[in-house]
């Protein structure tokens, strides 16, 4: 695509209808195989070699964690103690105009597991989100979760990426700070967002999911790529 900024490898490119267990049940491997823990306590997205994109909020209490790369178990994706260190981040410039809660870490370790960035509006498309965290009632430990959401996304400037949940749901897990959400044509997938909370006027009833959006960071996030994650 024009717009997208190739940093990634084949994982990209698997449909994920077929490739995943979606509506908050357990997450199958191939395709999410680039999604990670950031301080054990957020999700992060692994980009170009050696980076992952997380929000800036899950680092600010430790700028120099680690990050863990699942591991993959009768095809379910897994935690594991396979970890890699931080060595440095870097956050986005503060705008009033746009949502900057967002940052790129850069990994002691190359992964070659990058997804694709792109900056192309996700305005009306169906979007997918993927996080690590605990299911429902916060009992049953921390797994990595995928979900289709049903309704369109719609692009607010001053605030990002914002997904209506029917249920009013607070989210597919407790902890998905961070974490990626995709825009598919087809089979090919991208990174849209980072996952923020909850928008302006969510309610109990009426809840919209806040994604800082890929597009608003465009400048910032292709330089840092350039720079630290190719």
């Amino acid at each position: 695509m024009k717009a997208s900024l190739f940093i990634a490898l084949s994982a990209v490119w698997i449909p994920l209808a077929a490739q995943a267990i979606v509506n908050g049940r357990f997450a199958t491997a191939p395709f999410l195989k680039g999604v990670v823990k950031v301080n054990d306590d957020c999700t992060g997205a692994l980009i170009g070699n050696k980076c992952v994109l997380t929000a800036h909020h899950c680092l600010a209490k430790n700028r120099l964690g680690e990050v863990m790369l699942p591991e993959f178990k009768d095809s379910v994706v897994m935690e594991s103690t396979n970890k890699i260190k931080i060595v440095s981040s870097s956050a986005a410039e503060y705008s009033d105009k746009r949502c900057y809660d967002i940052e790129i870490a850069v990994l002691a370790q190359p992964h070659n597991l990058g997804y694709n960035l792109t900056k192309n509006s996700v305005q009306g498309q169906s979007v997918a989100v993927a996080g690590w965290g605990f299911l429902g009632d916060y009992t049953i430990p921390k797994t990595l979760q995928f979900l289709q959401y049903t309704a369109k996304a719609k692009f607010v400037p001053s605030e990002g990426i914002v997904v209506p949940v029917a249920d009013g749901a607070t989210g597919i897990t407790f902890r998905d700070s961070g974490g990626p959400l995709f825009a598919c044509n087809g089979d090919q997938c991208n990174i849209v967002g980072v996952a923020n909370g909850k928008a302006s006027g969510s309610t109990l009833m009426n809840t919209e999911h806040l994604w800082c959006d890929v597009s608003s960071n465009w400048a910032w996030i292709d330089e840092t790529v350039k720079a630290n994650c190719i």
